[in-house]
């Protein structure tokens, strides 16, 4: 039964990425409009359901991409595959209305494996940021109305390998680079409804990207006796010049092109397309400390806390306010008994955590917070380190302004982490 579960896995790890190809509705969130749009959360499932925690998490049996530093504690003769699924319902609301939509959608997909006994190695892939939503209203102007209506969509995938080296038996240092790619559209409509002959009157603003990002990690363990451990571990990525184009284009038109063109019959009344020159554009610095405590095979407590400095950084989108971000989580894991031998229960992973957040968009010069809380189970398979990892987060974003439009969502996280003995020499076939 085991041996059926780990061939389906495989399969599903090797069909499931593909679908990060297509274009995928990640998000529906007013929110995403702005600035790249909106942050993906970094973490796997495991992280997910710790409340975002991973600065200061080391394990032998899982992959955990918040800090490169991690990968020298991975098993030297192990070799691992971690992918995941996301399902999101977002319920916006403002003034008394609300709309509630759900997308399901690929979100990740790694391999990890250690080169002797000081190195471990990952690669992987993961949707960066996303932008998506699709909204409109009726508006009057000097006594015509006309329809507005706003569309955002795209996202930018994070292709990233990362290395890590134990300096010591208890310092490690790791390094990740990250190849950002990819396209945001956002575009406009202006429908004059009160008049059938009027011409609509369109923009489009596109950004595209292909930049490599460097962060850098370290971890320092101490033992506090045979069974308990303490973990300290600083991630840093400097302030990077970023790579890419933007174009915007205005228009008009009398019907609508939904192959790429803002109309059928499009005259157009602007254009212009610019590179981004040294400065147009840059990510900003991040720093993260954090820190776990561990009782073996038993529990698990781990602390977080990172900022990036986004108030110092440019957009080439000048209607974008920004500010430095400061994400604050707390995450716990727990195993009744590992070693039990019939009562699986026990040998379940049962995480849980919580997080908040002020994010790096500011509208009507308030700052939008995001404030969660996350369980989750880690279901082993057999008497390996394959697992099915389910989480569940619910959380809400806003400004904490009564007036302004607020974000209530709830996720669900399906992950698969696949573990095989593979540089591991048998005496027997």
């Amino acid at each position: 039964m085991c041996k059926t579960l780990k061939l389906l896995l495989s399969g599903l790890m090797i069909v499931i990425p593909v679908s990060l190809l297509q274009s995928q509705n990640r998000t529906s969130s007013p929110f995403s409009r702005y600035g790249m749009g909106e942050l993906n959360p970094q973490g796997f499932s495991r992280n997910q359901a710790m409340g975002g925690t991973g600065i200061g998490l080391r394990s032998a049996g899982y992959l955990n991409n918040m800090n490169p530093a991690s990968y020298s504690a991975l098993d030297s003769m192990s070799f691992f595959f971690e992918t995941g699924l996301q399902s999101l319902t977002q319920n916006i609301s403002e003034n008394g209305a609300s709309e509630s939509f759900s997308e399901m959608n690929f979100d990740y997909f790694a391999l990890g494996f250690a080169v002797g006994p000081k190195m471990g190695i990952s690669l992987g892939f993961r949707p960066a940021t996303q932008a998506g939503y699709d909204f409109q209203s009726l508006q009057t102007a000097n006594n015509d109305s006309h329809l507005l209506q706003i569309k955002g969509e795209g996202n930018f995938t994070d292709l990233y390998a990362s290395v890590a080296y134990s300096i010591s038996p208890s310092l490690s240092a790791g390094i990740n680079a990250s190849y950002w790619f990819g396209d945001i559209k956002h575009t406009s409509f202006q429908d004059f409804v009160s008049d059938p002959n009027a011409y609509i009157y369109g923009s489009r603003t596109e950004h595209h990207i292909g930049t490599l990002l460097f962060d850098l990690g370290l971890q320092y363990t101490t033992l506090l006796d045979e069974n308990r451990s303490l973990t300290l571990g600083l991630v840093f990525r400097p302030q990077t010049a970023v790579s890419g184009r933007s174009s915007h284009l205005v228009a008009r038109g009398t019907g609508y092109d939904v192959q790429g063109d803002l109309f059928t019959n499009n005259d157009t009344l602007s254009f212009s397309s610019d590179s981004w020159r040294s400065r147009s554009f840059e990510m900003p610095l991040k720093l993260g400390v954090g820190a776990s405590y561990t009782i073996q095979n038993k529990l698990i407590l781990a602390a977080d806390y990172s900022t990036e400095r986004w108030a110092d950084v440019q957009f080439p989108d000048f209607n974008t306010q920004t500010a430095n971000t400061n994400y604050f989580a707390l995450g716990a894991e727990f195993i009744p008994n590992e070693r039990t031998g019939n009562r699986y229960h026990q040998r379940i992973r049962y995480r849980a955590g919580l997080h908040y957040a002020q994010d790096y968009i500011k509208i009507n010069n308030n700052q939008l917070r995001d404030f969660g809380m996350a369980f989750g189970l880690g279901l082993p398979l057999g008497r390996s380190n394959t697992s099915i990892n389910l989480g569940f987060e619910y959380g809400n974003i806003g400004t904490g302004q009564s007036s302004e439009m607020k974000e209530t969502y709830s996720k669900f996280t399906l992950g698969f982490t696949l573990h095989e003995y593979w540089f591991f020499k048998r005496k027997f076939d």
